[in-house]
């Protein structure tokens, strides 16, 4: 089987390119945040920084196979995308619209809602401390909202409909503002008629990069967003052998960004390595622990690194494997190709 994944590889690789994406503040809400977003309009625009691969480096990307025709889909490997923002009077401030977009699974196309025409929606990387402002629109069929998972936000800013806000209509916005707290991974994603639209492809990553340096060193930075509603079992917004392939080199380590928003467990077994779990729900672990299967309650994200020490073709999967393998016998669904090279 490996073999087949080998071949396959060779011959349908794609180059991806690779793109990367402070302020303070206390816990208040300024008036404005959660009314009409007029007036925010701004100059300055950032880029973002920590992006993925790591450092300056830009990683290769393959995919197999190239061109899956998504409409709004970026020329970016998916689930790397960076949020851009501009910065207006120290506050980041972010735009997500929420739309329907066709979206290519693979050799099946959906339609999807996303958050600025992907799936997931972009990665919002900031620092601890900072205060961002997210400015959401809402060009759906049916009202939607937000909820910032695993953040300490303000009471009427977690984006519950009929709760801490009424739902964001069809044509209309909603603005979230809060300081950016605790460090750690964390989710965005609707909380709104959620099934629907969290299995249609509303949510995305949120990234808080501590303000103090970390214990641990790594090369390179992934996520990897799991999913199971109406797209299918899915990584980044695509399933098997559609998922884009990482490479990584012998000795380097990694670190990787598990998050699974999905609504089953998915136990995702790493072959060729063992990997150190370093955090789980944005928190560190008081004792970091080895491991090759990680169960991922709905939910859950967790950090590990990852250090190979032989090159190859390996793959990090589901082992529910039905979540993997179709009627057929034919590997599908959630995995995810590492390529070590020397």
């Amino acid at each position: 089987m490996l073999a087949g994944v080998v071949v396959l590889g060779l011959l349908l690789w794609a180059v991806y390119p690779m793109a990367g994406a402070s302020g303070s503040g206390n816990d208040g809400t300024p008036a404005g945040a959660g009314s009409s977003a007029a007036g925010t309009t701004g100059s300055a625009e950032g880029t973002g920084h920590g992006g993925q691969g790591g450092g300056e480096a830009a990683a290769d990307y393959t995919i197999y196979p190239a061109g899956t025709g998504s409409e709004g889909q970026k020329a970016l490997p998916e689930g790397q995308q960076l949020a851009r923002y501009r910065v207006e009077n120290g506050v980041k401030v972010f735009e997500l619209t929420a739309l329907p977009v066709k979206w290519s699974v693979g050799d099946k196309e959906y339609e999807a809602w996303t958050f600025n025409g992907t799936v997931p929606g972009p990665q919002i990387r900031v620092k601890e401390g900072d205060r961002v402002r997210i400015i959401v629109k809402n060009q759906l069929p049916e009202p939607t909202v937000i909820h910032w998972h695993g953040l300490a936000v303000p009471n009427k800013m977690d984006g519950v409909p009929m709760v801490t806000q009424d739902p964001i209509p069809p044509g209309g916005q909603f603005v979230y503002e809060f300081v950016a707290r605790p460090a750690g991974t964390h989710m965005y994603h609707t909380h709104h008629n959620t099934m629907k639209q969290k299995g249609m492809g509303l949510y995305g990553t949120f990234i808080v990069e501590p303000k103090d340096p970390e214990p641990w060193k790594y090369d390179a930075d992934y996520s990897l967003m799991i999913s199971d509603g109406q797209l299918g079992y899915v990584i980044n917004g695509k399933s098997f052998p559609h998922t884009a392939p990482i490479k990584l080199k012998v000795g380097e380590t990694a670190r990787f960004r598990l998050m699974n928003i999905g609504d089953q467990v998915h136990p995702m077994h790493l072959h060729g390595s063992d990997f150190t779990i370093i955090a789980k729900d944005g928190q560190p672990l008081p004792q970091p622990m080895k491991a090759n299967t990680l169960d991922l309650m709905p939910g859950d994200t967790y950090d590990v690194l990852v250090n190979f020490d032989r090159p190859g073709t390996w793959v990090w999967h589901c082992h529910i494997i039905s979540h993997v393998e179709d009627a057929q016998g034919n590997m599908m669904g959630l995995i995810q190709v590492l390529q070590v090279e020397e």
